[in-house]
């Protein structure tokens, strides 16, 4: 067998790792290297659109293989199509470092996961911005179809019509899928997203075993147990671990974080604002959790509610438990006290401002908000009743909630990269304007370095393979 890491060698993230093995090649992750676009690439400054795979091939984005891409981009670089050659691409979680890259496959080629991991993409899909987001669906891109008047119109992701699905396959916990030459069994572990899973690949010249992120630490620490004892059982020739900690020992615990959050609230006779990642589901429930023992409200984002919605299977609370803080859109028509405000509502409804899956959270009967839909108003009048997830894109909401006595928790990883270094600092600039205090609170999605040795000596394989990890000597 084969091995070709084609990203997250000498950093984290970006895993693409190539299996090849008689007739069958399979992809373990497909997902976005941080550490290389940001060589050249911020958030202001990204690849083009209009050039297709062209940026991404030539700043080393993407590799440069024949078989694996759609149609529509390689037609429009001048590339003609190729025979597809790539069997499969199995999914670790949804994480940007390990899925976001699927946008540029071929629609044809099958994609495994679990069940969370499709939602949690379809999700992301549904509420992203910007020109890189098809994940479940591919909308053809660079194509013209006839209009009404016989002219030629851009086909773009209104035109329902156009728009096909990728061929996901869902993969149950210990399930194993043949593909040609190769055996997959997918396995749950616990990490910071829920849905993730590592793999095992069986095949006649030895076994491969594939953690994804792992942690043992979470809400569902068992379930990264008996990965490894059913790695362990497969006897592996290699073991593709991952390493982001591995030069820390420092073990982590979700249930401390719950703890330390619980007693912040309890100190704080203000607004306790929040900032944690959106898709953590168990550090959410976390929050949840921590806000009810102290009889506050908990607010979300409407893109927190879509996503608690979406999960509603594995989340342990709906979004009818939780606030949903409306934000302000383009005119701002929902914070309006202007004279002639109901003209404009009658010419212009408010919903118009949201989108689809937006007015489906904030709108019920007759048009009517829904009843734990709230304005920054609401958190004014009563500070002491709310804990308020808040990010550096919904910062600019403490302009109206001006905010007094209150507190911030950071429940998020330290900054690693210049970009959100020069965030952190904005965001401080944020908190030093309302006299904003800061406390810490996080546990990382990773395991630290002593239970990553412990779990290579458990598993045993012949030979190691470091990846998402910028100290690969340590292994």
């Amino acid at each position: 067998m084969e091995i070709k890491c084609l990203g997250g060698v000498n950093e984290i993230g970006g895993n693409k790792i190539l299996l090849e093995h008689k007739n069958t090649r399979i992809f373990l992750d497909f997902g976005m290297s941080f550490k290389q676009i940001s060589k050249y690439f911020s958030e202001y400054l990204n690849p083009r659109k209009s050039r297709s795979l062209i940026d991404f091939l030539e700043m080393d984005l993407l590799p440069d293989l024949k078989g694996i891409y759609r149609e529509d981009y390689l037609y429009h670089m001048g590339r003609k199509d190729e025979n597809k050659e790539i069997d499969a691409v199995f999914l670790t979680h949804a994480h940007a470092d390990h899925a976001q890259y699927i946008h540029f496959l071929r629609e044809d080629i099958p994609i495994y996961c679990t069940k969370t991991t499709y939602q949690m993409l379809k999700v992301i899909e549904d509420t992203g911005i910007g020109s890189f987001q098809d994940l479940v669906t591919i909308s053809p891109t660079f194509d013209f179809y006839k209009n009404k008047n016989g002219g030629l119109s851009k086909i773009n992701r209104s035109k329902k019509g156009y728009i096909k699905n990728r061929k996901f396959n869902i993969m149950k916990d210990e399930e194993i899928i043949k593909i040609k030459d190769l055996k997959i069994e997918m396995i749950n572990v616990d990490h910071s997203l829920p849905g993730s899973c590592g793999f095992i690949v069986y095949s006649d010249v030895g076994n491969l075993v594939y953690t994804g992120d792992i942690r043992f630490h979470g809400y569902h620490e068992e379930d990264s147990k008996k990965f490894i004892e059913k790695s362990k059982k497969a006897n592996p020739r290699w073991l593709i671990s991952e390493g982001t900690r591995i030069d820390s020992d420092d073990k982590d615990s979700e249930k401390k974080v719950n703890s330390v959050i619980s007693n912040y609230i309890s100190k704080s006779s203000g607004l306790v604002f929040v900032e944690h990642p959106i898709k953590d589901l168990d550090r959410v429930t976390t929050i949840y959790n921590a806000s009810n023992e102290n009889k506050r409200n908990f607010v979300v984002t409407p893109k927190q509610a879509y996503l608690i919605n979406e999960l509603q299977d594995i989340c342990s609370f709906k979004p009818k438990d939780v606030k949903i803080l409306i934000p302000p859109k383009e005119w701002g028509l929902l914070f309006s006290k202007r004279d002639d405000i109901e003209t404009i509502f009658k010419e212009f409804h408010p919903k118009r401002e949201y989108k689809k899956w937006e007015q489906d959270l904030i709108w019920g009967k007759n048009n009517s908000m829904k009843n734990n839909c709230i304005t920054f108003r609401e958190l004014v009048k009563k500070p002491e009743k709310y804990v308020v997830s808040m990010n550096l894109w919904e910062i600019n909401q403490l302009i109206d909630i001006k905010p007094k006595n209150a507190i911030w928790i950071k429940s998020s990883c330290e900054p690693f990269s210049d970009d959100m270094f020069l965030d952190e600092e904005r965001k401080n600039n944020w908190l030093e304007k309302y006299n904003i205090e800061e406390f810490s609170a996080h546990a990382s999605g990773h395991a630290c370095g002593t239970e990553i040795k412990s779990m290579i000596n458990r598993i045993d394989p012949d030979e190691i393979v470091p990846v998402h990890t910028e100290h690969p000597e340590m292994f």
